[in-house]
């Protein structure tokens, strides 16, 4: 409010009640199953296969899931989340790493992918830079995954709780920390030294200070430990190698890092002369130094593993120096003194011996042979999507459909239709449309009918069922092609259908074209779609020039039997793009004073939204008044309503309804007698 102290003018701005509503998403796709990788049970974000491939590694074999992803963003989707379902029985990576010189564990790490994925994850300890320096409680984590190149760094963690970088917090944040693995500090481990540092550690005592040039060769010996696969001994692909750091007549040199970087050259100069690459795969040396309180020191260590795989334990081999026997010792020149010796990091589930600072590690494990969760497992994902807020509009799960390995017209999740059931409660109350694959048996138009009459446990009009699968190229098999669940690709279908034309619009179609795919595993007639279309089982049909399309409309309550207001998929998705929208529009008028002074505003703001649709041709009618109507005043909320806290606004719309049938009439003209 103003306060009026002096004659004069005074000015102010009056909120013109306007707030723009827009129009939330609509064909986010949410894919639930299992993946060759990837974090277990949390959603994640792809923008396309390529990020897909990045996070959840690819197509496999054994993930429908993967396939209707690549045919998702093959066909027009823009936008999808993944979450992945481990398969039954599969284990995470694990590795618990002792405190500093102790025997107590200071931190435990669990991979987030459980499987075989988990055990590519490696991770590295330093406390170079930390604040305080020199603190023991008080360390730098660098996480690496050598399939996907994946490095994530955290800084100046530590292990004490009461810490804004305690490790528990920063590095096993759902939204900020690893996408790795996950990291906890144990009880006794709480406030107290961290990880011993990785790699092995020399104390600089010289400092290099220039000075003219050197009068013989400086060497080294030069060794690197490679443990065996179970631990049980090591190897010494180099076992005291003499390497020349500086020839004679070299200048020597002025820093501490010209020092560090003409012995890294030395080294892997050495290393590449020698036969077969002195055995070390091709995997560098690398030195770098650093200060502290306590001085100066160098830090030795392999390079960080890449995209292939090595045949030795290279990624955490140990790299020592020492002097040679005779001639210009470069550790004695510089007074270099070892201080902790240790391997260049440490590998999630693979095995360390007793005496390494590793006290136990668990491998990862694949688990059930097909790749599948189990199936209660797998209703759980679903139920759980319950509780976070709306974040998606279409849900995959082509994997609910996959055939047993024993029998392939029956389902390997036997709980499929309860799982489906679960979802479409799901998506009715986050206003999302579910796509429904047909099952193992349903393989003719007869075994369809029975399936959509018999078989569906559950009444949605949020949710569709298609058939047939449809065949397509199987990039793991090069010149096969598959039969697949078409979910992912009609999924597709929806979103390139509402980036064209609008929600309102039915997926369905000529321009409902499913690229990159042969044809439906069955062509049906048009007396055979006669047969399906009736009951709302939405048929895949390949017609000449307009190829493979989705030919069907109506939701999964879309039978004439039901009659249903709900019959077509396009008046239902643009009721749930409607409601969401102005969930989320809305929001503001939450606690504010239910008066007419706030009817007018929410009347304001919802006719703007609706008269914006309406001219885009989202409704029948001509005019405004036959194509929409919002009310909200006293006739909706009542004294009763105020008093409990109600305000109610009513929104009508005329949907525009799929043209099914097409008939033409066709008669002769009669010519009049002459």
């Amino acid at each position: 409010m103003l306060n009026y102290t002096y004659p004069g003018i005074y000015t102010r701005e009056i909120p013109s009640g306007v707030r723009t509503i827009t129009g939330s998403p609509t064909s986010v796709a949410l894919f639930v199953g299992p993946t060759r990788s990837g974090i277990d049970r949390r959603p994640i974000r792809v923008q396309s296969f390529q990020d897909f491939e990045r996070s959840f590694g690819g197509l496999s074999a054994t993930s429908n899931l993967s396939y209707s992803v690549m045919h998702f963003f093959g066909n027009g989707g823009g936008e999808a989340w993944v979450i992945r379902v481990p398969a039954k029985n599969s284990k995470s990576a694990t590795a618990k790493i002792k405190q500093d010189g102790q025997g107590v564990d200071s931190v435990e790490l669990t991979a987030l992918s459980s499987g075989l994925a988990g055990n590519e994850v490696y991770v590295e300890f330093d406390r170079i830079g930390t604040d305080p320096a020199g603190d023991a409680k008080r360390f730098n984590l660098a996480v690496i995954d050598h399939v996907s190149g994946q490095v994530e760094t955290f800084g100046n963690l530590a292990t004490i709780p009461t810490s804004t970088r305690f490790a528990n917090a920063i590095v096993s944040d759902p939204a900020t920390g690893s996408m790795l693995l996950k990291l906890e500090v144990p009880t006794a481990g709480l406030d107290k030294d961290s990880p011993r540092p990785t790699g092995t550690i020399y104390k600089l005592g010289t400092i290099p200070a220039g000075g003219g040039n050197f009068n013989a060769d400086v060497n080294l010996e030069l060794t690197v430990t490679v443990l065996k696969a179970d631990a049980s001994g090591t190897e010494t692909p180099v076992n005291k190698q003499l390497v020349t750091v500086f020839r004679s007549g070299d200048p020597r040199p002025t820093t501490v890092l010209e020092l560090v970087t003409k012995l890294a050259s030395a080294v892997n100069s050495t290393l590449t002369g020698l036969p077969n690459g002195g055995n070390m795969e091709g995997v560098a040396i690398e030195a770098v130094s650093f200060s502290d309180p306590g001085g100066t020191f160098i830090r030795l260590r392999t390079a960080r593993p890449g995209p292939v795989a090595n045949q030795r334990r290279l990624a955490d081999a140990t790299v020592t120096i020492g002097d040679p026997a005779a001639g210009t010792k470069f550790l004695n020149t510089y007074t270099i003194t070892p201080v902790t010796e240790n391997v260049s990091r440490y590998q999630l589930g693979a095995k360390y011996p007793n005496t390494s600072q590793v006290s136990a590690t668990q491998a990862g494990t694949e688990g059930d042979a097909n790749g599948q969760p189990d199936s209660l497992d797998f209703r759980q994902v679903v139920q759980d999507l319950e509780n976070p807020d709306p974040f998606f509009n279409i849900l995959c799960m082509p994997d609910l459909v996959r055939a047993s390995p024993s029998d392939p017209k029956a389902l390997l999740h036997s709980n499929a239709m309860t799982v489906y059931s679960d979802a479409a409660n799901v998506c009715e109350l986050k206003h999302a449309f579910l796509i429904v694959d047909p099952f193992p048996d349903v393989t003719t138009t007869i075994a369809a009918e029975a399936w959509k009459n018999g078989k569906f446990t559950f009444a949605s009009s949020h949710s569709a069922a298609y058939f047939p699968n449809i065949r397509v190229d199987d990039p793991l098999e090069p010149g096969s092609i598959k039969s697949h669940p078409p979910s992912g690709a009609i999924a597709g279908v929806y979103a390139r259908t509402d980036s064209q034309f609008g929600v309102w619009k039915a997926p369905a179609g000529t321009d409902a074209r499913l690229d990159a795919v042969y044809g439906p595993s069955i062509v049906l007639s048009d007396d055979e779609h006669g047969i399906l279309n009736p009951i709302g089982l939405n048929v895949i049909r390949q017609f000449p020039i307009y190829g493979t399309v989705s030919f069907g409309s109506r939701t999964v309550d879309g039978s004439n039997a039901l009659a249903s207001e709900w019959k077509y998929i396009p008046v239902r998705r643009t009721a749930n793009y409607i409601l969401r929208s102005l969930s989320e529009g809305l929001r503001w008028a939450v606690h504010s004073p239910n008066g007419e002074a706030l009817w007018s505003q929410l009347r304001v703001n919802c006719t703007a939204f609706m008269h914006g649709l309406f001219r885009q041709g989202a409704f029948k009618g001509v005019t405004a008044r036959d194509a929409y109507f919002v009310l909200c005043d006293a006739t909706t909320t009542t004294p009763n309503d105020i008093n409990l806290g109600i305000v109610n606004i009513v929104v009508g719309f005329a949907p525009l309804k799929p043209a099914e049938f097409v008939v033409i009439s066709l008669r002769q003209i009669v010519q009049p007698a002459v």
